[in-house]
């Protein structure tokens, strides 16, 4: 199979047992919170997927820690992204990705509310890309107390063919600037990187000139502002993987009942209308018409200036995508987040 490169997508390269490491994507489920140590399983084919058409497992190497491993993806570059899976607040950081040979090893860490490593399911996502156009841009924040910065330019990308920057603005509070991609549109996903107690999320974006600017807070877990590395991606009008299908949402009402989120926020590849139901506190579906939901990957950032933080509870066809909200503390809260499924 093959995406047209011509809508700015990644393309699908058929996988041999010699192919050299290559750019693309990967996204797994991690659904063996407790699977033996040192063991490598492979999660379900429905949520599990690789560019070249390699297998990805999974290996819990500790209380709290895995290494998701995703063959023939082994260049240094791209961006992950991860979220913690069900229906308690443990929340996941990517602790660093490396390759190995030819396979690229992505590192995770879960922890409860208070701090402890904690077996957890999880998404995780990678992408490495290098093809030009459209709104798309990532990077790397490994920076976290210099006033101003190119981060990394081996980990981050922009569809323009510009160089990102960042500004810290003060403890734990960065504005990322992707120039020549500006726009009152699209869609932001944020990921604490390291083998820290801290959690990142988006505030706001906007357009500044050409450029887009979007504002990131990371807190410790218990809600005080923390400088912190991170991983961001920015999309208008694709997923962040670069693939279709895809959609994403920015909720804006976290206590409505039902409601339509902001249409310059949202996308469908499939043309529809997505929309948000509240079923109680901290509890939202999100529906995504036309998407493969016995599919595919999620992702989920919470948005705002509070330390509170969103992950995905679940997603299938008959209930949509499933997400919840906490406080730091762990208690159940209705806040605004950003949702994205790709497949």
């Amino acid at each position: 199979m093959t995406v047209a490169l011509a809508a700015g997508l990644i393309a699908l390269t058929p996988f041999t047992a010699h192919a050299a490491p290559s750019r693309g994507f990967a996204y797994v489920w991690a659904n063996q919170a407790s699977a033996p140590l040192n063991t490598p399983y492979t999660p379900s084919g429905y949520y599990s997927r690789n560019s070249t058409g390699a297998v990805n497992t999974v290996v819990r190497t500790g209380i709290g820690q895995y290494t998701v491993r995703m063959p023939r993806l082994g260049l240094p570059g791209g961006t992950v992204h991860v979220t913690a899976y069900g229906a308690t607040s443990h929340s996941c950081n990517v602790a660093y990705w490396t390759p190995v040979g030819d396979r690229l090893d992505v590192h995770v860490r879960c922890f409860t509310p208070a701090g402890y490593r904690a077996n957890t399911r999880f998404t995780a996502s990678f992408v490495n890309t290098s093809y030009l156009g459209g709104r798309f841009g990532y990077l790397w924040a490994n920076q976290p107390t210099t006033g101003s910065y190119t981060p990394s330019t081996t980990y981050q990308f922009n569809s323009a063919g510009a160089t990102n920057t960042i500004t810290r603005g003060g403890v734990g509070q960065y504005t990322v600037r992707l120039p020549a991609i500006g726009s009152a549109a699209g869609h932001v996903q944020v990921t604490a990187y390291g083998d820290v107690l801290a959690r990142c999320k988006v505030v706001n974006w906007y357009p500044s000139g050409t450029a887009q600017l979007v504002n990131v807070r990371c807190f410790t877990l218990g809600g005080a502002l923390r400088d912190t590395r991170f991983t961001l991606t920015y999309a208008r009008g694709i997923g962040i993987l670069r693939t279709t299908p895809a959609a994403y949402a920015w909720a804006n009402q976290p206590t409505t009942g039902s409601y339509t989120p902001a249409v310059a926020y949202q996308y469908n590849s499939a043309g529809y209308t997505n929309r948000i139901t509240r079923t109680g506190v901290g509890v939202y579906r999100v529906w995504t018409p036309g998407m493969p939901l016995g599919y595919g990957d999620v992702q989920v950032t919470a948005y705002g200036t509070s330390s509170a933080h969103c992950k995905v509870d679940y997603w299938t066809p008959s209930t949509g995508i499933q997400v919840r909200c906490y406080t730091a503390s762990g208690a159940p809260a209705d806040t605004y987040y950003d949702v994205s499924f790709a497949r």
